[in-house]
């Protein structure tokens, strides 16, 4: 009815992360992670600031700020950037905090393997092992490694 209102019906592409410049990747059992900016909003014009974790062919990218809640305790589950939410980041204390609130957690029987300050990154619904485990000594890496990005 009304032309001007209708938006384009072509599919957007999928955004793809730009390296920040300067940024030495980090690297620790297995897992890679490199600062990024990814284009953000309908065109793409904006760019929001994230990290991006790989391990083998999978890569995902999560907001910078949230993954350094993550690591303060302020939060205990992150979500993806740019992709549906069909995997989430989290630490045992997220899943603790769930099966205490009597919200039970599928993610609970897997990160009972694990320790209390590792972090993992799982598939939704939780029916697999963990994609990517980060131990607790590469998180204490990893989490320097973050704090010296420049923001």
């Amino acid at each position: 009815m009304f032309p001007w209102t209708k938006r384009d019906a072509a599919a957007a592409l999928s955004p793809t992360a730009i390296p920040r410049t300067g940024g030495i990747p980090w690297h620790g059992d297995g897992v890679s992670a490199v600062d990024v900016d990814l284009p953000f909003g309908r065109k793409g014009t904006r760019r929001v600031h994230c990290v991006q974790l790989s391990v083998g062919d999978f890569t995902v990218e999560l907001m910078f700020q949230e993954v350094l809640d993550l690591l303060n305790g302020r939060v205990h589950v992150v979500d993806p950037m740019g992709r549906g939410h069909d995997v989430f980041l989290c630490n045992a204390h997220g899943v603790e905090a769930a099966a205490t609130a009597g919200k039970a957690s599928e993610a609970g029987a897997w990160m009972a393997n694990f320790p209390a300050d590792a972090l993992a990154i799982m598939r939704v619904p939780v029916t697999e092992p963990p994609v990517i485990v980060i131990p607790s000594h590469s998180v204490a890496s990893l989490s320097a490694w973050l704090r010296k990005q420049p923001k």
